[in-house]
């Protein structure tokens, strides 16, 4: 029996499976459908360890990247770019099975497009948080005390000090804007044609936003890439801000788009 992959429909969150057979001759063979079959427990058993993986290796590859090493300051380009290669690698590597959210608001986006229901939502989202404390938790755990000694509150997201929690979540409403503003290209149509470039794209805008907004706010754009840290190092100021700005452009963003430039996000999957 074959049992070949046919990607999620109906956008009712099940894995389909058709069953085939494959009878074989000298000169050709023939394919006999049989039946087909779905399972919600598959296809959510997928997204959760795919989002987890994926996720906690975000955590690592994104936090070695600001690790100081000795009394150095890290440049603001190597983080940014760190990030950036990051988000680049596992959109690659999980986009296919998952579309490899990595980050709560952009199922925020996904679940405001109608694209997934709110128990698939819910499974990313927990995936996307465990995913982030295991993953900083495991980095944490193997970095020596006198490297740790060098980095207190290391990989946190925190405001600048002479910024105010409002000004810093403006920015953090706008950089995380620009990240759905890319999604929502990314999903329409127009684009379809266009899919293999679309890890270049997230991890450019990463970087980008990484340079720009860096020094101001952490630039996170992302709940779950702040709440690891803030988790291990037991650090909640202003950690609102990494939820509500983020949120809000996951919600709001696709509807504005939708609006103005497309009426009509088709494309299921955006890698």
């Amino acid at each position: 029996m074959d049992l070949p992959f046919i990607p999620p429909s109906n956008n009712d969150g099940c894995l389909y499976f058709e069953m085939q057979e494959v009878r074989k001759s000298d000169q050709n063979e023939e394919v006999v459908p049989q039946k087909k079959s779905k399972t919600y427990l598959y296809r959510y058993c997928q997204i959760f360890l795919a989002e987890f993986i994926a996720t906690a290796f975000l955590m690592v590859m994104v936090c070695l990247g600001c690790l100081k090493l000795n009394s150095d300051t890290i440049p603001p380009l190597q983080s940014s770019l760190a990030s950036g290669f990051a988000v680049a690698t596992l959109v690659q590597m999980f986009g296919h099975i998952s579309d490899c959210h990595m980050n709560p608001a952009v199922t925020a986006l996904f679940f405001s497009l109608g694209k997934i229901d709110i128990i698939t939502s819910m499974i990313y989202v927990f995936a996307e948080l465990t995913g982030s404390t295991a993953g900083y938790g495991i980095l944490w755990a193997l970095t020596p005390t006198d490297i740790k000694d060098l980095n207190p509150g290391h990989c946190e997201t925190v405001v600048h000090s002479s910024l105010n929690s409002m000004t810093a979540a403006a920015i953090e409403l706008i950089i995380s804007s620009m990240l759905m503003f890319m999604i929502c290209a990314c999903l329409d149509q127009r684009n379809t044609h266009k899919q293999d470039s679309v890890p270049i794209k997230f991890g450019l805008t990463i970087a980008t936003v990484g340079l720009c907004a860096g020094n101001l706010t952490g630039a996170s754009m992302n709940p779950a890439r702040s709440f690891g840290p803030a988790l291990w190092h037991t650090q909640w100021a202003n950690h609102w801000i990494y939820w509500v700005s983020p949120i809000i452009a996951g919600f709001f963003i696709p509807k504005v788009y939708q609006y103005f430039f497309q009426k009509d996000l088709t494309v299921k999957s955006i890698n």
